[in-house]
């Protein structure tokens, strides 16, 4: 049902407070989150001058959504807050409501939970946020692991679990589309994102301030269903339809809005699969794994003509050199240290060099005919070194090889 204009209502004091804290603090919120790149100076003066902490920050990109800055940022928000609000509240008691406002309010929110869904939910989809387990993961003992390592194990190992999630963020984010949908994708969006925030909370998942940020734009979305939600949910009684407001009487301009808000869609979502593909780089993914990839497990080190014994406490010998990506390698050694290198493969003369900043490695190499075993003689002066050593086949790890089954007898919890 449509009308062309809203109702004339009078709001409460109350409501018209609680609506101008809410309007300023997302707005601001959304505003500096975008200009923060030039923002680091004022909000060190900030940190140092105002809040008395934090004045050492840094914005920079990390991969981390809780930094110092993020802190520091949702403090200069709230004050921001705390001047705007009592100043629009004196030069504007008089107005009866924010009707109007309050309709682009919900209109600026359906547009950011549709950009940050779709990208939520893309980067499920083609696997690229929670990729495939590396191959040092499946060495790693669960114990070392960080929380958030094994949230990051737990979802890359379903490729379909990746999938069912991802699809009903993208579906929360295209509901957002509609003004008849708005209230079911904000309650699947309630739904999904308050796993994900618990995850982030519970994991240390760095994440945690955008993920209750987006949780709190759609409970402020569902806000306008809320006595409609308590008639249909708990009271058993009717729920009324909502009636839908005609902002733009035209209707050349109302199939012109159509088209532009389709036309935007198409590019936030072909933005959103670009930067996915670009950030992840899903192109090194979709390569030709090296001749090399695997876990190889070293059967004998020789150092100098003397063998060196497999012992734990050897902190030089090596136990393992996984080869998970073309140029890039790690050597685990027999004391649980690693050491990662950049891996550059010779095949016409049969050499590779591991290079790090803090030491590198020039083999000579031989493979044999099944390529499960490889032989490495060091190039180096000072110490010669010549290591055996023998691919590990990937189904002798659990997680790999245990398949899924319909009847299970027993439990396979080990």
């Amino acid at each position: 049902m449509t009308s062309p204009q809203p109702k004339a209502t009078n709001w409460s004091i109350t409501q018209k407070l609680i609506f101008r804290i809410i309007f300023s603090y997302i707005v601001l919120y959304v505003v500096l989150m975008f200009a923060v790149v030039f923002l680091e100076t004022p909000l060190k003066w900030f940190a140092q001058n105002i809040i008395h902490w934090g004045q050492d920050l840094q914005v920079r990109s990390t991969g981390s959504g809780d930094q110092t800055y993020n802190f520091v940022l949702i403090s200069f928000n709230l004050f921001l807050v705390l001047i705007i609000v009592p100043i629009w509240s004196f030069f504007d008691r008089k107005r009866d409501s924010y009707s109007t406002l309050l309709h682009w309010l919900f209109l600026f929110l359906r547009i950011v939970l549709f950009c940050a869904m779709l990208l939520y939910g893309s980067v499920k989809l083609v696997k690229g946020q929670f990729p495939d387990h590396s191959l040092y993961r499946l060495l790693q003992p669960l114990g070392e692991m960080s929380p958030m390592g094994l949230a990051w194990t737990f979802m890359g190992h379903s490729f379909m679990y990746n999938l069912f999630i991802g699809f009903a963020e993208v579906l929360g984010g295209l509901l957002m589309l509609y003004r008849k949908t708005v209230t079911l994708g904000s309650l699947v969006i309630i739904g999904v994102m308050s796993n994900v925030a618990m995850m982030n909370m519970t994991y240390d998942i760095p994440v945690k301030l955008f993920s209750f940020h987006l949780l709190l734009m759609a409970f402020v979305l569902l806000s306008k269903d809320f006595n409609r939600l308590v008639n249909f949910f708990l009271k058993n009684e009717t729920a009324q339809p909502v009636q839908f407001y005609t902002y733009f009487k035209n209707s050349g301009i109302r199939k012109f809005g159509s088209v532009i808000r389709g036309l935007i869609a198409f590019i936030v979502l072909a933005t959103t699969l670009i930067q996915i593909f670009l950030q992840f780089n899903i192109h090194d993914q979709l390569k030709e794994k090296s001749e090399f990839y695997g876990i190889w497990k070293v059967e004998t080190f020789t150092d100098n003509g003397v063998g060196r014994p497999p012992l734990t406490t050897d902190t030089f010998r090596w136990e393992y050199l996984i080869i998970d990506q073309k140029k890039k390698a790690i050597v685990k050694k027999m004391d649980g240290s690693r050491m990662g290198y950049d891996f550059a493969l010779d095949t016409t003369h049969q050499k590779i060099d591991f290079m790090s900043l803090s030491g590198s490695y020039k083999f000579n190499y031989s493979m044999k005919n099944d390529s499960n075993y490889l032989k490495l003689n060091s190039l180096q002066n000072v110490d010669s070194l010549s290591i055996t050593l023998r691919r590990k086949p990937l189904s002798d790890f659990r997680l790999i090889n245990h398949e899924f089954r319909w009847v299970n007898e027993f439990p396979f919890n080990r």
